[in-house]
């Protein structure tokens, strides 16, 4: 690419983030269709995508929240459209391997060509727009979209909670678990959130036929009274479960609970 080919390039990328951040005035936006007309392989929507995927990460909950299986639903596409993946983070590694989605590789090619200041601000705009959904780690989005995931696995058990307390009554939700993959997830909506200074709500998993006392199933904590899905996290191997329990122990969990069953449920036939 020629001297003059570069500099226009670069101009062509300075008006498609001005446009996708602060707009254009009219002669913006005819010197960068001008300018388009020689790319005519550039995505140039993909800038305003990212800028308005930075918007909705930002912004707080608006409206009636979504229905549960639109939410997860529309989660599980996303991930899907997007490959992302935890390498995202290592900016040493390189971008097309981090993204496993071709529209992202075309992405790479021509970040190569950008100034470094404009590859940087598409890169933290992708970070900051879409690693709050797809963090693998732990974050509350990604768990609902490993937890919608697995709701899709074969042999897994059910079992819906019923408040045992009249304090939980009102508490609705399910527990599930794959002793195949050794793996359950539990939901929870209304259940009320805990001082994890004091205490934490603690499952307790019941096998008769590897034990007669129940499994420790982890400590969690429950932040807001909404929707909450929370990993298993059982401390001994759970093949053939037949009820799970909750109940709310001193901060870091107990041996053998002495408290109160709040919640039950028990895995039907």
């Amino acid at each position: 690419m020629t001297r003059h080919g570069v500099v226009q390039e670069q101009r062509m990328f300075s008006l498609l983030v001005d446009r996708a951040t602060e707009g254009l005035e009219e002669t913006g936006i005819h010197e960068l269709e001008g300018l388009l007309v020689a790319s005519p392989e550039l995505d140039a929507e993909e800038f305003d995508r990212a800028a308005a995927a930075v918007n909705l990460a930002m912004m707080g909950p608006v409206g009636e929240p979504l229905p549960t299986e639109l939410r997860d639903r529309l989660l599980i596409d996303a991930g899907i459209c997007f490959g992302a993946r935890k390498q995202i983070l290592s900016l040493t590694a390189p971008l097309a391997q981090s993204w496993r989605n071709p529209l992202a590789a075309q992405s790479t090619r021509r970040m190569r060509n950008m100034p470094w200041y404009l590859a940087a601000a598409s890169l933290a705009l992708a970070v900051l727009g879409w690693w709050q959904v797809f963090d693998p780690d732990g974050s509350p989005q990604s768990v609902s979209l490993r937890y919608a995931k697995f709701l899709e696995n074969p042999g897994i058990v059910r079992a819906s909670w019923t408040g045992n307390e009249k304090r939980y009554a009102a508490v609705a939700g399910e527990a599930i678990w794959s002793g195949a993959s050794q793996t359950g997830y539990m939901r929870f909506v209304g259940l009320e959130p805990n001082d994890p200074q004091r205490f934490q709500y603690q499952l307790w998993i019941v096998d008769p036929e590897r034990d007669s006392r129940p499994v420790d199933g982890g400590v969690f904590d429950v932040s807001n009274a909404g929707e909450v899905v929370v990993p298993m996290n059982p401390k001994l191997r759970v093949d053939k479960p037949r009820m799970f329990a909750i109940t709310l122990e001193k901060t870091g969990g107990v041996v053998v609970s002495g408290g109160p069953l709040l919640l039950v449920g028990s895995v039907s036939d």
